[in-house]
């Protein structure tokens, strides 16, 4: 956050840390999260009908068929949940049900005898599930809901739904109560089929964006799901080779909290740079170093001699302080030197450092925007802007505070 900003007194911080070691934490507001599902579920999303054998009252034994399009969703999200979020989900729901008259012929229709529906039926469900993130072997990365372990809190008709156009409201309501009485009798098996039947609710994103995730130092699997009241924090789990540890951000209001360790900072400077010319490796080496608030780099020309020869090359080593200043990005330069090979005197080095820290004395300082334009998912030409609200640095990695504005 800026400066003297406080955090929002209605969503406290942050969820509890992990234990295990993560490559990428990322920590999403409640706020945030039910802005992005209203993007995500736009003009509906229809699920995969469901067929289910059922038992009913007065009618004995009868083939039901729900089939779902999702209109509207929101997180509520609470810590005595148990490390579930909390989903409230309104959806439009084509009910019908097909037994055998006395006669042993096969009847199709509406529900319990009534006539057909002439509209489908406003469904409101709030069940507990459990988010998830997951990178797969193929480099695919799957984000969503999982639903097959998912606990129902309540299945009936939207009694905030209005009745449809051009349908009397006398035939109306008595329908919908009739369905309501359904819904009653087999709410939890039928939700525990829906679940079941459809398994997950999310998306996949390509191999491109789970590379970007391994180089990083993400190891294959699901991250680690942390949900406190207000926020909601995915640990993605780091590689044993991978450096340092990402620690959970604390964020509030419409904001997204990102903390990446050391090694996955590192990775990410050369990625940057390799983009930035051209996709083409690097003519160089880059070490980075990080201390608290301070960014060490070290630079030297890439080695063209065999690992058994004494390394005779030069480095250019800086200390760069960043943080914001006035909706920017500033990064000053604390001390820049040139290290000459080892073989040399120490005094030399010595001497060459305590010259580049007199750059101190008058710093050279780099401005950059703090807000940039990023696809609003990936591959996508629409853009959202994100603004850096918030920069920590400390030895283990960085943490980083974003608002979409």
């Amino acid at each position: 956050m800026p400066d003297g900003a406080e955090p929002d007194a209605g969503h406290p911080t942050t969820a509890e840390p992990t234990t295990a070691r993560a490559a990428v934490v990322v920590s999403f507001t409640e706020d945030l999260l039910n802005g992005l599902l209203a993007l995500v579920v736009g003009e509906g999303v229809p699920l995969d009908p469901l067929e289910q054998q059922v038992v009913l009252p007065a009618m004995g034994e009868v083939d039901l068929r729900l089939a779902l399009t999702i209109t509207g969703g929101s997180l509520d999200l609470r810590a005595e949940d148990g490390g579930r979020a909390r989903a409230v989900v309104t959806a439009d729901g084509d009910v019908s049900v097909r037994t055998a008259d006395y006669e042993g012929d096969v009847v199709e229709g509406a529900p319990l005898g009534l006539p057909e529906l002439p509209a489908p039926i406003p469904v409101r469900v709030e069940a507990l599930v459990d988010p998830m993130v997951e990178l797969r072997d193929d480099r695919t990365v799957n984000v969503g809901l999982d639903l097959s372990r998912a606990e129902l809190v309540s299945l009936q008709v939207d009694p905030d739904a209005p009745v449809p156009d051009g349908v009397d409201p006398g035939t109306w309501v008595p329908m919908t109560q009739m369905v309501q009485v359904m819904f009653g009798s087999m709410g939890d098996g039928l939700f525990a089929s829906l679940g079941e039947h459809v398994g997950s609710v999310g998306t996949d994103l390509g191999p491109d964006v789970g590379m970007v995730l391994h180089e990083l130092g993400v190891d294959t699997g699901r991250a680690t799901v942390g949900v406190g009241t207000g926020t909601l924090t995915f640990s993605l789990p780091a590689r044993p080779d991978a450096e340092g540890v990402a620690r959970p951000v604390p964020v509030a209001g419409n904001r997204l909290g990102v903390g990446a360790a050391a090694g996955a900072v590192d990775h990410l400077a050369h990625l940057l740079l390799e983009r930035a010319i051209g996709n083409l490796p690097l003519p160089f080496e880059l070490e980075l170093d990080l201390g608290e608030q301070r960014v060490g780099g070290t630079l030297r020309q890439s080695r063209v001699l065999s690992d058994r020869l004494p390394d005779l090359r030069s480095a250019l080593r800086t200390e760069i302080r960043p943080r914001l200043v006035g909706g920017r990005l500033e990064l000053t330069v604390q001390a820049a030197w040139v290290e000459l090979p080892s073989f040399l005197p120490g005094f030399v080095n010595d001497l060459s450092r305590t010259v580049g820290g007199l750059a101190g004395a008058v710093p050279l300082r780099l401005r950059f925007p703090a807000t940039v334009a990023l696809p609003l998912v990936p591959g996508s030409t629409d853009t959202v802007p994100v603004r850096v609200d918030d920069l920590r640095v400390t030895a283990e990695g960085v943490g980083v505070v974003l608002a979409l504005d």
